[in-house]
């Protein structure tokens, strides 16, 4: 194999490393490093002498290293063996995301919830000796999707960590995390830059784009009921209360499965007289008779207790058909 005397180089600008494809080289060539790169030589797995952006002759003996290794006499074209490394330098972009759901308990539930996080990172190389030995280890990992998968799982541990953290620092739920991705986004990097920093690479920029749930999941079922009657509550004040006893007198109706029809059938009918006295008793609130047997004609006006019934269709506390019957009922009666 004849003697490489210049070695440059040739892989693709967005390679983060890129290994030289020979290691037969002539201490008469030169070494070619681009701007935002780096050379290494390598020798047994050793990195040894390390080269900025420039044209470097190495024949003068500008590898003291390497030299002193093998015992290189300059002033000539002698061969020698090792491999060089090209670090890219740039700030390089990849995303990032969980492969398998990660459980994490809601601390203002206490429920556990199965996640699954998706974003992207930037980082540059910082320390390319520390770099290629912690992470491309002699040439195993040299494609940008071998060192993407290297790094990921250090995301994918930091995860729970930093949700959490945001999700304490809020008093909020798992469920509403993102409403705080630019927290997360922040607490994710501050978690995770001392990682990357241990393999020689300085995080720049770390972002979550989604934090997502299985919607068919139980336990997220039951977080979503929770805050959907607590909406209704804060809404509704002391009619919540109604509201329950009608939907309960309502679903009573209509089970008819597993030998509960005629029971259901009479619990729904009890429990909607039940609802249909307490929706007469709001309508009539201070009408019909006062307490000294007087009458109260203005809570008998037909238009006020109409209005009185609208005002229970707004609040969903009856349906329309109901609404419309009631209605037919006290015109009729003019």
């Amino acid at each position: 194999m004849a003697l490489i005397d210049r070695i440059k180089f040739e892989g693709n600008p967005s390679e983060i490393v890129w290994k030289y494809p020979s290691d037969e080289i002539s201490t008469a060539g030169q070494l070619v490093v681009d701007e935002n790169l780096e050379a290494i030589f390598f020798k047994e797995g050793k990195a040894l002498d390390t080269f900025g952006p420039g044209t470097h002759t190495l024949k003068t003996g500008n590898i003291p290293i390497l030299e002193a290794l093998v015992n290189l006499p300059f002033g000539g074209k002698t061969p020698f063996t090792a491999e060089v490394y090209y670090v890219n330098k740039s700030i390089m972009a990849l995303k990032w995301g969980t492969t398998t759901p990660i459980p994490l308990e809601d601390p203002k539930y206490k429920i556990v919830l199965n996640i699954r996080a998706f974003g992207d990172y930037k980082f540059r190389i910082k320390d390319s000796r520390s770099f290629l030995l912690n992470v491309v280890k002699g040439g195993n990992r040299t494609t940008n999707e071998a060192i993407d998968e290297f790094l990921k799982p250090n995301i994918v541990r930091g995860i729970g960590d930093f949700i959490s953290e945001v999700i304490l620092n809020n008093n909020t739920s798992v469920v509403e995390i993102n409403k705080y991705r630019d927290e997360s986004s922040t607490a994710g990097r501050v978690k995770l830059a001392p990682e990357f920093e241990k393999y020689g690479i300085d995080l720049t920029e770390f972002n979550v784009s989604s934090v997502n749930f299985d919607q068919n999941d139980p336990n997220y079922q039951r977080i979503q009921k929770i805050i959907t009657d607590k909406f209704e509550i804060d809404m509704l004040g002391d009619k919540y209360q109604q509201k329950k006893m009608f939907d309960i007198g309502q679903a009573a109706a209509e089970n008819e499965g597993q030998g509960g029809g005629a029971m259901g059938a009479g619990m729904g009918m009890g429990m909607g007289m039940n609802m249909a006295q307490m929706m007469g008793n709001m309508m009539n609130q201070g009408g019909g008779q006062n307490q000294t047997g007087g009458a109260a004609p203005a809570a008998n006006d037909p238009a006020a207790r109409i209005a009185k019934l609208k005002g229970l269709l707004d609040q969903g506390l009856i349906s329309a058909e109901e609404f419309e019957a009631k209605k037919k009922e006290i015109l009729s009666s003019l």
